[in-house]
């Protein structure tokens, strides 16, 4: 972001160092042979079939600016008068002396400028450096800002590369560790005689019973087993079990009293 506003920079310095100096139009006889800038007001005009002058002196005595024959179709002689009398002006050029006076030969429209539209001009110019040196810092700060969400998103990658190596490593020891097999269901029998309220409720127990109403009268079993299509086994130790269809109606009974 630094490097484009030091380019401008020096352009501009380059610029200023090689822009002419100003001086007033009564202080051009001090720079003869010199490129200047002389501002002042035009004060009379006087034109012929050879040249036209510009006077900054009400004698013609002073500082004048010649416009030669050769020029007209830039500066014609009946547009002067109205363009550039009575007005602040800058002429640009080599001071040289013709009959003792100073005067610049112009030659180039941009040499004769009214100083109102100059100041414009160079208020113009700063503007637009301005613009140019505000969009430059802008265009640096976003490239920056895509620098870092470059360097975001690589470090994110890097992080994810890793965390997927990482599952993968461990799929792969899983894979390696045989599966546990399932705990085995108790085996069947009638177990020990219990208390006469609980052994009243093994003897309530009968087929057709819904697997709520078994719940109900003697609890959860110990263990739960899919035995395959929609059908389950309860086991509540001491090797009872009873056998649910798929519409959870009890079918088989085992290791209970009868009633």
């Amino acid at each position: 972001m630094r490097i484009p506003a030091v380019i401008v920079l020096a352009a501009l310095a380059t610029a200023t160092a090689r822009a002419e100096p100003e001086i007033k139009w009564n202080e051009a006889e001090n720079h003869v042979g010199q490129e200047v800038t002389v501002r002042g007001r035009v004060v009379g005009i006087h034109c012929s079939n050879l040249s036209c002058l510009l006077a900054f002196d009400p004698a013609f005595r002073g500082f004048t600016a010649v416009i030669h024959a050769r020029s007209f179709e830039h500066f014609p002689p009946d547009s002067l008068d109205k363009l550039y009398s009575g007005r602040q002006v800058f002429v640009r050029g080599e001071v040289k002396k013709s009959d003792g006076r100073p005067q610049i030969v112009i030659e180039d429209p941009r040499d004769l400028t009214l100083v109102h539209a100059e100041r414009r001009r160079e208020r113009e110019t700063e503007r637009a450096l301005q613009v140019q040196t505000e969009l430059l810092e802008r265009v640096g700060t976003v490239l920056a800002q895509l620098e870092e969400l470059t360097e975001r998103l690589l470090d994110t990658q890097e992080r994810m590369e890793v965390l997927l190596t990482r599952i993968e490593q461990r799929e792969e020891a899983l894979g390696s560790v045989p599966a546990a097999a399932p705990p085995l269901p108790p085996a069947p029998g009638f177990g020990e005689p219990l208390p006469r309220p609980a052994f009243e409720s093994l003897r309530s127990i009968k087929r057709g019973m819904s697997s709520a109403d078994v719940q109900r009268l003697i609890g959860q079993p110990q263990y739960v087993e899919d035995t395959g299509g929609g059908w389950t086994t309860w086991y509540y130790g001491y090797g009872r079990s009873i056998s649910f269809d798929a519409r959870g109606r009890a079918k088989s009974l085992v290791g209970f009293p009868k009633p």
